[in-house]
């Protein structure tokens, strides 16, 4: 709501700045015409596809019992898979605390590995733990602190990690477990395993919210966009009626209706302004959480 409302602000500006200095100062009906019609046919449009595309997605999480009944207890498997390996009593319900109790578990692993490396005869091995150890105990630090400064909801949970991506962490485990093998402790083995564990259950975990959070946000624009759709097609529609009376000039209208040009052509635009506000923050969580915890892209790195 606040890109779209920014982008209509800044859009009555500009066009008002413009017919100040007699750019967009137009005297003939039918340069209004043609405009204020494309965009009724457009904001037409507009609406019935995302209302299409709305039914098209919620209809896939209408299912029957047996498909119901698989989702709720795939969820409640994988939580309480969750809470036996990470020792813990009760689950949070809360998207973030359940994702920073997932963090702080695997910070605990690291911290265990790096612990018991310290012992290590081989000083490769216990660089190559320390590098690994320092950088996902500095990166998890780093969503923690993003975790307990957003909300608790979908969104704070899936904000916070949009930067994560433990491809590099999980491969360099690996490359520990593979070229130290024979070196390594039963403890040290247990915690880099569990630490695998921990990263693809944070993964799984960041998945799921970006489900629930793209339909959860489907619905919601769907809803605005008719709150706003419906009376901008109204009001437009209504200046193209009032316009109409006046023949082929403007001169017989009331003074202050083409003065009001900018704010009608910012209402007949607000459709519009709400969809690109919408396409940039599901493209931007898509972009960011597209990878799965294994692999990484050039954007992920960069």
């Amino acid at each position: 709501m606040v890109v779209a409302g920014g982008l209509l602000v800044s859009l009555l500006v500009a066009y008002t700045g413009l017919e100040l200095v007699g750019f967009t100062a137009v005297q003939e009906f039918s340069a209004l015409s043609t405009a204020f019609g494309a965009l009724v046919s457009g904001n037409v449009t507009l609406i019935t596809v995302v209302l299409s595309i709305n039914q098209l997605v919620l209809s896939r999480a209408l299912g029957g019992v047996s498909g119901i009944e698989d989702n709720i207890e795939g969820v409640g498997d994988y939580r309480e898979r969750v809470r036996r390996e990470t020792d813990q009593e009760v689950m949070p319900e809360e998207p973030a605390a359940f994702l920073e109790m997932l963090l702080r578990s695997t910070r605990e692993e690291a911290t265990r590995v790096h612990r018991i490396m310290l012992d290590a005869d081989d000083r490769d091995l216990q660089e190559d733990v320390e590098n690994l150890t320092d950088r996902l105990t500095d990166h998890i630090d780093n969503v923690i602190r993003l975790l307990d400064q957003s909300d608790t909801g979908v969104f704070g949970a899936l904000a916070s990690t949009l930067s994560t991506n433990y491809a590099q962490e999980l491969n360099a485990v690996r490359r520990i477990q593979v070229r130290y093998e024979s070196q390594l402790s039963e403890d040290g083995a247990e915690a880099l395993e569990n630490i695998t564990r921990r990263i693809k259950d944070v993964d799984i975990a960041r998945q799921y919210f970006k489900t629930m959070y793209i339909k959860e946000e489907l619905s919601y624009f769907s809803r605005v966009l008719l709150y706003v759709g419906v009376p901008a097609q109204f009001i437009t529609v209504a200046a193209l009626i009032a316009m109409s009376k006046s023949g082929s000039s403007l001169s017989g209208l009331p003074v202050t209706l083409p003065l009001l040009a900018p704010v009608i052509v910012t209402v007949a635009f607000a459709p519009l302004a709400m969809l690109f506000s919408f396409v940039i923050r599901v493209a931007t969580v898509a972009q960011n959480t597209i990878s799965p915890a294994q692999f990484t892209t050039p954007e992920d790195e960069s």
